[in-house]
C-alpha cells in the first residue's frame, strides 16, 4: 500500500511539473501572439500614414 501511494505522488509532482511548463508556455505564446499583433497594427497604421 505504501509503495502504491509513493508512486501515485511521484505521478502527481510530475503531472504537476508537465501542466506548470504547459501553462508558461501556453502564457509565453500568447504573449508572443499578442506582441506580433500589436507590431503589425503599428505596421499597418504607419502604412496608411506614408500612403496619404
Amino acid at each position: 500500500m505504501d509503495l502504491f501511494l509513493v508512486v501515485l505522488n511521484i505521478l502527481v509532482i510530475l503531472l504537476s511539473i508537465a501542466g506548470g511548463v504547459l501553462l508558461i508556455g501556453l502564457l509565453y505564446r500568447g504573449n508572443t501572439l499578442l506582441g506580433l499583433l500589436i507590431a503589425e497594427k503599428k505596421n499597418k497604421n504607419n502604412n496608411t500614414e506614408k500612403k496619404i
